[in-house]
């Protein structure tokens, strides 16, 4: 009787399924596959080309209107226009930040990742830089759109919008909108491994990005409009307002925009590898 001998198969070792590269292509097509991410991103693009487009097109309409008054140069520099949607885009990063996470905690997927790569601290940095990446390109991407949306309707209205300093008017504003909203998204990520809860990670964070240095920036307190200033609300403006001279300040509020996110995803690789999944 003959014997057939079965195909010899080699072993991955461990130490390569949980090296870093290829913890990020898991997380790739983890991200890419997931049909909710898609349209996430589709819904927040639309969105933010309407808002742009629209408000362009109702200051068009205004300051083509006799009895409106609004002389033809009052309109904003188109940069201004196009990152009006600014909001949508880090509030759908901050979701799918969030999502990447406590999702997949709440579904036991994480299990499954652990099972298959049990490199805790770079499951959460392949996490991070996926979504980072994701989101830098696609707000590029979506902020451009805007962009040229916002000159079509400038030039039906015959409104100006003559760029003087493309590098310092529309480059880096756009470069900075994307760095925004990718480090928002990490910013979400973080919290989610941190609290393990989708909910209150997405309204904790949208509070603290969008809401809490309003109020204290308007709080009649002398201790209050300080701490605003130190928050990623504030400081993260800086990274989409065009700056005419370079000071100090600019690099303290980017220093600070950075920082939010990366101590948080510090704090939260900190914490995911010492508790269970």
């Amino acid at each position: 009787m003959t014997t057939i001998a079965a195909p010899h198969r080699t072993a991955v070792p461990s130490s390569a399924r949980q090296s870093f590269p290829n913890l990020l292509h898991a997380e790739w097509i983890g991200f890419r596959s997931l049909r909710g991410n898609t349209v996430s991103l589709l819904v927040g693009a639309v969105l933010a080309v309407a808002m742009s487009v629209g408000f362009a097109a109702i200051w068009g309409a205004s300051a083509t209107t006799p009895e409106s008054g609004l002389p033809a140069d009052a309109a904003p520099p188109l940069i201004s226009l196009a990152l009006n949607g600014l909001v949508i885009l880090q509030a759908v990063a901050v979701l799918l930040g969030v999502a990447a996470f406590a999702k997949e905690h709440a579904t036991g997927s994480l299990r499954t990742q652990l099972a298959a790569a049990p490199n805790r601290i770079g499951m959460v940095g392949a996490k991070a830089v996926v979504g980072g990446a994701v989101a830098f390109a696609w707000t590029v991407a979506v902020v451009l759109v805007c962009a040229a949306g916002v000159a079509v309707m400038y030039g039906i209205f015959d409104l100006p919008f003559s760029i003087d300093a493309p590098l310092t008017e529309l480059v880096l504003p756009i470069l900075g909108a994307a760095v925004l909203v990718a480090l928002s998204g990490v910013l979400g990520l973080a919290v989610a491994a941190l609290l393990r809860s989708e909910t209150w990670a997405v309204t904790l964070v949208l509070l603290f990005l969008f809401l809490l240095p309003t109020v204290l920036l308007s709080l009649p307190f002398d201790w209050a409009p300080p701490i605003g200033e130190l928050l990623m609300g504030d400081t993260g403006q800086t990274l989409v307002t065009v700056h005419e001279t370079f000071e100090p300040e600019i690099l303290k509020d980017i220093a600070l925009t950075v920082a939010w996110p990366a101590a948080s995803l510090i704090a939260a690789m900190g914490v995911v590898q010492r508790r269970d999944a």
